[in-house]
């Protein structure tokens, strides 16, 4: 067994940087350290494993099984010991710190703003991180590399909190030029039409498809966008059709001479809806509940305006 007193725990700090930021040059910089003291501090966590923990590739550092493994527990020692060094009383005008969500695209068109606006009025010491769920929000959540994920999330295990932030509607979003603009959209009139695609992952298929295939037909996907901003141009100078959570696209309506219609194609409950998830045991530190709080009242705010 390893003394603790011949350890020095700094070295899971390290290692917690490197594993969020895949990059020890990065990860000097988060931690204020020179490059050549992180490579040492790894190489030292290195021996100590008896693993390589990092490999690199193209793309940068890759995990090995056993730093994904140690992943979870080491956050979650870190988060621990932040706890108890933390006051019981937290005061967002003088803490600091980063929060890191993890969320769908919605998120960033609908709900940041009013994030970034409450941070700087009531937490300027505060970074909000925020990184794409990319199908993984159960594992970011777990190795503590997001404190929130933002999705629609069916039966979440039991280890998850979950709170519902939004219901919304889909909708089609089509340039003021579109021929659907005046004639409006029926079922074979949306599938006859090009079709903008927002799928992060670069899927060619969507919701809508298997509906579309139940009722005898195809759409075509003329182009697949990984954020709804970019949809702005493509629909003012085309005829497509971008479908759409309706909150996710009103800063589009503000820049962009577009027009919205109702969706022929009707939707699953579940996509119509925005959840917070949670880790029950990393989600408990007074930064993370303080946001999540803050972060609900924003989204009540914003379903009232609807």
């Amino acid at each position: 067994m390893i003394n603790l007193r011949n350890v020095d725990l700094n070295l899971l700090v390290v290692f917690d940087t490197i594993y969020r930021e895949r990059h020890v040059t990065r990860a000097a910089k988060a931690l204020g350290m020179s490059q050549p003291a992180v490579s040492n501090a790894l190489s030292r966590l290195r021996h100590m494993l008896g693993d390589s923990l990092f490999v690199r590739t193209p793309q940068g550092l890759q995990a090995t099984e056993r730093a994904d493994d140690i992943a979870g527990l080491v956050r979650t020692l870190l988060k621990d010991a932040e706890d108890i060094f933390d006051p019981e009383t937290f005061d967002s005008h003088q803490a600091s710190g980063v929060i890191t969500v993890a969320a769908v695209d919605l998120f960033n068109t609908a709900i940041l703003p009013a994030c970034v606006e409450l941070l700087r009025n009531e937490a300027p010491g505060i970074t909000l991180r925020v990184i794409p769920t990319g199908g993984a929000a159960f594992r970011l959540l777990d190795t503590g590399e997001a404190d929130i994920a933002l999705a629609s999330f069916s039966t979440p295990p039991k280890r998850f909190r979950k709170r519902q932030l939004l219901k919304d509607e889909y909708i089609c979003l089509v340039g003021r030029s579109h021929p659907a603009a005046k004639k409006g959209l029926n079922l074979r009139d949306y599938a006859d039409y090009g079709h903008i695609l927002h799928n992060p992952a670069g899927d060619l298929r969507g919701t809508t498809d298997k509906k579309l295939e139940d009722a005898g037909l195809k759409r075509h996907i003329a182009v697949t966008i990984n954020s709804f901003w970019a949809a702005g141009p493509l629909l003012e100078k085309n005829d497509l059709i971008l479908t759409a959570p309706s909150l996710a696209v009103q800063s589009l309506l503000e820049t962009w001479d577009l027009v919205t219609l109702p969706c022929p194609v009707p939707s699953d409950p579940g996509t119509r809806q925005l959840e917070m998830l949670w880790h029950t045991r990393l989600g408990e530190r007074p930064l993370s509940k303080w946001f999540r709080e803050k972060l609900s009242a924003i989204c009540d705010d914003i379903a009232s305006a609807v």
